[in-house]
């Protein structure tokens, strides 16, 4: 016997033969147990949605690193405000993720990056060594002008790192400065945790220079008692990234990719400059 079914007049039910099942008759099913069961798959749906969604939307929550470093990073009590926490946000959004961030000593955020404990760091200068580590985007976000800062009328200008021989230099632990600073090994290096350790110290006379973005030690400067300093000599004036934790495997290459990508378009809206006006 071919499959079929069976009508019987004056019923609305439907008896389905299966020769797969040896020709037995399924069970009857009518238009409201239809409905129920329907009914029933929804409920089930709706179910199993509600319980991915929240799943998903904690995937694409990134966490991300960085120190106090003001105006590009501006911490009062638990508020973040500055161009780069700004310009966070709005590249968030236009990568379609949700994102923390978390402010702590620059050393801790490169370690907390390299060892996955969160997916991002900002903005970051490129090192060969932080690649080992961290995907970059290939589109910079800004810049970082790094200079020697003295209090105004306290040391003169220079030509060359050369030329200050033996003397002390104040910088945060952790900060590059380029890589012939860096590896300037004539220089003492007194370290600071941060920023304004570093200014106060120069403020008590602890050393005549510092090692600063200018913006940064500037703001710090004024957070101190309104110091004016003068610029001695520009170490380096590099681009800034958005940087994300290899850890992160192949999706931490393309949110790479997408970063770059939104940083192209809010430099190409105008957006970013927007920002940038707000704190410069």
């Amino acid at each position: 016997m071919s499959a079929g079914s069976a009508f019987i007049p004056g019923e609305s039910t439907t008896i389905c033969y299966d020769d797969s099942i040896g020709g037995h008759p399924a069970l009857p099913v009518g238009p409201a147990e239809g409905v129920r069961i329907v009914h029933r798959i929804m409920r089930i749906l709706i179910v199993v949605l509600a319980l991915w969604l929240p799943a998903y939307a904690h995937a694409e929550k990134l966490v991300f690193a960085t120190t106090e470093f003001p105006p590009f990073i501006i911490q009062q009590g638990t508020e973040l405000t500055g161009v780069d926490v700004d310009v966070l946000h709005e590249l968030c959004k236009r990568v379609g993720v949700e994102v923390e961030i978390r402010t702590m000593p620059w050393t801790r955020a490169l370690a907390y990056v390299k060892g996955g404990q969160v997916d991002g760091i900002i903005m970051p200068v490129y090192s060969k060594e932080r690649t080992e580590y961290m995907y970059y985007s290939d589109e910079p976000v800004g810049s970082e002008r790094i200079s020697l800062l003295t209090r105004k009328g306290s040391h003169g200008t220079v030509a060359r790192l050369e030329d200050l021989g033996h003397e002390m230099v104040g910088v945060v632990l952790g900060y590059s400065y380029g890589k012939e600073f860096d590896e300037n090994s004539a220089l003492q290096k007194d370290l600071s945790m941060d920023n304004a350790l570093l200014l106060r110290k120069l403020q008590l006379g602890r050393y005549q220079l510092i090692a600063s973005e200018e913006s940064v030690g500037r703001y710090f400067a004024r957070q101190a008692g309104d110091v004016q300093l003068d610029t001695v000599l520009v170490l380096t004036d590099n681009p800034t990234y958005v940087g994300i934790s290899k850890t992160l495997g192949k999706r931490g290459e393309a949110l790479a990719q997408r970063f770059t990508q939104a940083i192209r378009e809010i430099k190409q809206d105008g957006t970013l400059a927007a920002i940038q006006g707000k704190y410069f």
